[in-house]
Parts: C-alpha cells; structure tokens; sequence
C-alpha cells in the first residue's frame, strides 16, 4: 500500500502541468514522417521495378541514394515520434533526461550487435577456409601422418581428417609476381574439412588430380584466313573465266570472295566440297606451306589460387604461371632456385582478402615433389562436429596420439585476431556507455531541480506522517521510471534496427570492406549487459537528489 502510493506520487511528480490536449497538434509531424517513408519505400519499390524492364543510367543512380534515404527517414521518425510522445506527457527536463537514456542504449545495442556480426562473419569465414583444429608435430618430420589418421578417425567428435603441406614460395605470371603461401591438400578429403570446394567459383579442384583436363585439343582444322593467288584473283578456277571488273579491289561479291566464303564455310566450288583448311591447298599452294596442326600442349600440375590472386596476376583458368621456391639447388655460385610451371585449375572466393590474394593450393603429391619432402606433411586438418567445444576433443586426440604431437584448435591459432576484436568491443562498450553517463548526470541535475521544486509538497508530506524513507523512495522511484522507460525503449528500437539491418541489408562497398552488407548478431548477453549498465547508472545517479529531498526538514521548507 505506502509502495503504491509512493508510486502514485512519483508519477504526480513526472508529470506536466500542462492543459489536456494541449500538445496533440505536434502529433502532425510524425504523420508527416511516416507519410515521406511511405513514400521513400514506395519510391525504392517502384525503381526497381522499372529497372526490370528499362536499363536507365539515371534510375540506377537513384538506387543507393533511394536505400540511404530508407534507414535515415525511419530513424527520424522513430527519434521524433518517441521525443513527441514523451514531451506531451512529463516535464521538459524528465523529456531530456529520458530521451538521452533512450539515445544512449538504442546506439550501445545497435554498436554491439554490429561489431558481434562482423565477429561472427570473420569466424565463418576463418573456418571455411581453415580447419576447425590442427594436428603437427613441430620437432621432426611428419611422415607417420597415415598412422595418425587412423587414431584420429577413432577420437570422438571429430567430423573428417585431412593432410597438408604448406610453404612460402613466389608465382609468377607474363604480367606480375607475388608472394604466395603454397599449401599442398588431398582434393578428395579437403571438402569435408573446408568449404574449398564450396567457395570454387572457376574451374574445379578435380583438375588437381587429373591435370590433363586441362589440355586444350588442338587448333589445326579452324580456318581463319585465306591468302589470295593468281589463280582466285582475276584468274581462272577450273578453267571458267572471271569477269576483268572483278578485281581485288571490289567487294560486291566478286569472284574471289565467293571461292574464299566457300573455302571457309566448308560450301562446294564448282561442285567439289572443302572439308578443312588441307582442301583449300588445292587453291593456294602458299597455304598448303603453312603448318597446319599446332603441337599439344604439355600437361602440368594444376595450381587453385584466390581471386584477389588471379587478379593481381591477371591469368585465368587454363593459363600457366611459374612458381619460384628458394630452397633449390646449391651450384658453383651459391643456392639455385627452383622454378616449375604449373597451370591454373580453379579460382576460389573465401572472402576475405587476405586469403584470396595470399592462399594458392595444388595437388599434396605434387607439393612434395616441388618442395622436395617425400612423403611428408605439415599437419592434419580436423573438422569437429561442434567448432565452439573443442577443449575435449583436444584432450582426447593428446591421449590417442601420445607426446611429440602439437594439438591447436581455431581459438589459439587466431586467438591475438580474437583477442583485438574482443578487446575493440569491451573499449566500443565502454565509450557508448558515456551517453549514458551523460543522460545520468542529466537525471542528477533533474532530481535536484525537483526537490527544490517541490520542496513544499515535501514537507507537507513529512508533515502528515511521511518518514524520510518513504521521500527517499519516491525520489528513487523518479529516477527508475525514467531509468526504465528510457532504457526498454532504446534497447527495443536498437533490436529493430538490428533486424532491419539484418532483414533488408545496408549495402557496402565491396572493394573498401570486402563484404555486400552490413553484418548484424543480436546477442542476449549483450542486451542484458545493455540492460545493466543503464539501470545502475540511473539508479545511482537518483541516489544524490533523493538524499537531499529525504533530509530535508518540513519547517525549512515551509518557510
């Protein structure tokens, strides 16, 4: 009962003193914001419907000033539908200081969940293109892996195994060279480990292992161009005469173009068929010099290399580059490097690009045979059934292989990338909690205002029977009314801009961030962490003014 009345007082202190209705007519500008982003939509809406059917450089132009204007006028509205609300119902300076709360959660939420989404991308990505765990044996060489793949496959949660090599080497093209880190798999088991083979987007891994499917046949029945002879031009072709006026200098379907369109086409002169370019000899003696069929192309070890790679070495599928290792021979003047050609089989596309323009890939028994290590490997990839509990399984895979095996899982091998992003996400949470500190101290200086406002009423209410307690809980109940509204309604828009981030996508510029679009994860730890920090803050900042008003003494204020 006193918890209500307290209550009802408090609510009696927040409020306005305003006529009813008074401010209904500020109503009309949220009308009019939401009627512009209904009409910004519907705007969007229709120029991608004419785009459909008109290719016009003006209305792709309109595109992502159109899908800008989206997110700006919702946020507008939502801003200032939640400002005019708040005004026709509590003071100006409760407005304020909830309105900061409101401000300060919603962009902490929505700043959190963005840098959560572009953890969570960068987490897929690495574990599509590495393996969820690595086995290796960092003091000798690998060569039992065949045995270690056998105790493997018989540990509990791990999904599929698979050996690599890797090195540093340099490739080289006709147009530039980088370099690269060469890392021999085994195609067949290498797509149960990573999303290699998913991420393919030219050519194919099969190449790897039969590179022959990558000889092009030769060229030599395509005719191209017909030398011209005494015989097609002005002369005679089997013994018919040819007009004078029909000369070299005439295209209007003279007689020497007519033999050569029908050389060409394969079509019948004077009721002979040509078949190939070997029948046009009996036209043109010069031709029947030139070589007619080009030598075989020489299979080579297929090589699978990133985009980023494939365009910074400007080679497609098919072309060769050369790959340069140091560790060669020794001659008379010193270590020789070793160079081999190799041919490109597949370009892949992780994501990142780091990986596509570092990352090349080849066949692992022809990396041993470039690199010159027989029969050895630099580690196993493991992939587990559930990447997150991975310290488990690396206890049991310690015992089934026994000393001399190194055991790292995704977490240690990139745990300084993850440590960074954790610690850019603790410095974010920290700086973003300031508006809060700000709309706090706004609450401070918004309770003092109201002692000193309502100093009268309180001593009334002390006069009547009212105990310091009960004026304290009325002032705390101020400041968590303002805590509660401010903070519910700024995490709850964060979450909806969260989900229209998610659901319809802010594009981004593929060169500068190397993804389509602004990655978003709603986390519940970190709402609730949100939730925390703004309600403690807001109690503690009602602590000062409440204080103050339950100290005070009912004849000092009614003087």
């Amino acid at each position: 009962m006193k918890l209500s009345f307290e209550l009802l007082v408090a609510a009696r202190y927040l409020r306005a003193d305003r006529p009813k209705g008074a401010l209904d007519h500020l109503r009309w500008a949220t009308l009019v914001l939401v009627i512009l982003t209904v009409a910004v939509f519907a705007g969007g809406e229709l120029v991608e419907y004419l785009l459909r059917d008109h290719l016009s450089e003006t209305l792709w132009n309109l595109r992502g000033p159109l899908r800008a204007a989206k997110y700006i006028t919702v946020l507008v509205t939502l801003l200032v539908g939640f400002f005019i609300e708040l005004i026709r119902r509590l003071t100006i300076f409760t407005t304020i200081s909830t309105f900061g709360l409101f401000l300060g959660t919603g962009a902490l939420v929505t700043v959190l969940s963005v840098m959560s989404g572009f953890e969570q991308d960068l987490k897929t990505k690495i574990l599509g293109t590495h393996a969820h765990m690595v086995v290796s044996t960092p003091d000798r060489s690998f060569t039992d892996y065949r045995e270690a793949l056998g105790k493997i496959a018989k540990v509990k949660g791990v999904q599929a195994a698979s050996p690599y090599l890797s090195s540093e080497v340099m490739i080289a093209s006709q147009s530039n060279l980088a370099g690269v880190i060469i890392k021999g798999i085994d195609p067949d088991s290498v797509g149960k480990v990573t999303e290699l083979v998913k991420n393919t987007e030219a050519g194919s891994l099969d190449h790897l292992l039969h590179p022959e499917l990558l000889v092009k046949p030769a060229s030599g029945s395509s005719v191209t161009v017909v030398p011209r002879s005494a015989s097609v031009d002005g002369g005679a072709v089997d013994g018919g005469q040819v007009d004078a006026s029909s000369g070299p200098g005439r295209s209007d379907g003279s007689a020497s173009e007519q033999v050569v369109a029908k050389a060409v086409d394969g079509g019948a002169v004077d009721g002979g068929v040509l078949a190939d370019a070997g029948s046009i000899a009996a036209f043109d003696p010069v031709a029947s010099k030139k070589p007619k069929i080009q030598p075989p192309r020489k299979v080579l070890p297929g090589l699978a290399i990133g985009r980023e790679l494939a365009r910074n070495l400007r080679v497609f599928v098919g072309e060769d580059v050369s790959l340069v290792s140091p560790m060669g021979d020794v001659g008379p003047t010193g270590p020789i490097p070793k160079s081999k050609p190799h041919r490109i089989a597949a370009i892949f596309f992780s994501g990142m690009y780091e990986y596509d323009s570092k990352y090349a890939y080849m066949n692992l028994p022809a990396a041993q045979k470039f690199l010159g290590l027989d029969d050895e490997v630099t580690g196993v990839e493991l992939k587990l059934q559930n990447p997150e509990e991975t310290e488990s399984v690396m206890a049991e895979l310690r015992g089934a292989l026994g000393p001399g095996f190194l055991v790292q899982d995704w977490k240690e091998l990139n745990r300084s990338l993850f440590a960074a992003l954790k610690l850019e996400k603790i410095a974010m949470f920290i700086a973003l909690c300031f508006i809060i500190l700000v709309a706090a101290f706004s609450i401070v200086s918004n309770g003092i205002m109201l002692v000193m406002e309502k100093g009268k009423e309180v001593a009334i209410l002390k006069s009547m029977g009212a105990s310091d307690r009960a004026v304290l809980r009325i002032f705390v109940l101020l400041g968590a009314y303002m805590g509660t509204v401010g903070t519910t309604a700024g995490v709850l828009t964060g979450v909806f801009t969260c989900w229209v981030f998610d659901r319809f996508g802010l594009p981004l510029d593929t060169d500068v961030y190397y993804i389509t679009k602004l990655p978003v994860k709603v986390s519940p730890a970190e709402l609730s962490s949100v939730l925390l920090a703004s309600l403690v803050l807001t109690l503690l900042a009602t602590l000062y003014p409440a204080w103050q008003a339950a100290r005070l003494r009912p004849v000092e204020a009614l003087r």
